[in-house]
């Protein structure tokens, strides 16, 4: 456990000291109150958790993820780190862990900026209750978005840098927009975010069981597949 604490630390400190962590929270700040005073608070609200539920979740996640796994690639690095005398398996396990802290906290960041602005230009019909019920479907859609970055790591892992992930992450938000609204994108795990946000006006959990255990399975064989790719695969 020490040892999977310490890659935690380390991946954290490199994302800290580097300009993709701070540029992206800047830009989910701005991109989150560029519609104030459109709407109502529950409208503004809404479009600020619906960023989540596809660009930000999958974009901006996704790219989160290919940078902190393909720069190793890139930089010349990897061969260094899988020389240390630390398990591949926990290497994968740091890196994953410290983008899923990292974006976690962004969401929480740019949902509480959020709130200020709400507070700040008093807009109409904002209440706790309000802000708890959107708080509570963000923190779903992130996780379900979080889950989605299982394949992103292991593009970035295959390919040997962040390109490719990064592009990979754009076909998805593609896909997501054109069948999001038919009835196939309750069953594609790109879609199931935004349209968790879609029919939460009447439930927690508007969507059937496979509708959310997809995803979740998406991302356990992306992950599954990152450490078998990093276990056995020669590193040239």
């Amino acid at each position: 456990m020490s040892t999977l604490l310490t890659a935690i630390q380390v991946e954290s400190m490199k994302l800290r000291r580097s300009a993709v962590l701070w540029g992206m929270l800047g830009f989910f700040l701005f991109v989150s109150v560029i519609r104030i005073g459109e709407g109502d608070a529950a409208g503004f609200l809404q479009n600020a958790v619906f960023m989540f539920a596809s660009v930000f979740g999958l974009v901006g996640f996704g790219a989160l993820a290919a940078w902190v796994f393909g720069r190793e690639y890139t930089d010349r690095t990897m061969k260094d780190l899988l020389a240390l005398p630390v398990s591949r398996g926990k290497i994968v396990a740091g890196k994953f862990l410290t983008v899923f802290l990292w974006s976690l906290v962004m969401t929480v960041a740019t949902y509480g900026f959020a709130l200020l602005m709400c507070l700040l230009f008093r807009l109409e019909g904002f209440s706790a209750d309000m802000a708890l019920q959107y708080l509570i479907q963000l923190l779903i859609i992130c996780g379900l978005q979080l889950f989605l970055c299982g394949p992103v790591v292991f593009v970035a892992i295959v390919s040997r840098g962040y390109l490719a992930p990064i592009a990979y992450a754009f076909c998805t938000l593609m896909v997501a927009l054109i069948t999001g609204s038919t009835w196939l994108g309750a069953y594609l795990p790109w879609s199931v975010p935004a349209l968790q946000l879609a029919g939460s006006g009447s439930t927690v959990f508007p969507l059937s069981m496979a509708s959310y255990i997809i995803p979740v399975a998406t991302g356990v064989l992306g992950l599954v597949g990152t450490w078998a790719w990093v276990r056995w695969t020669d590193q040239k």
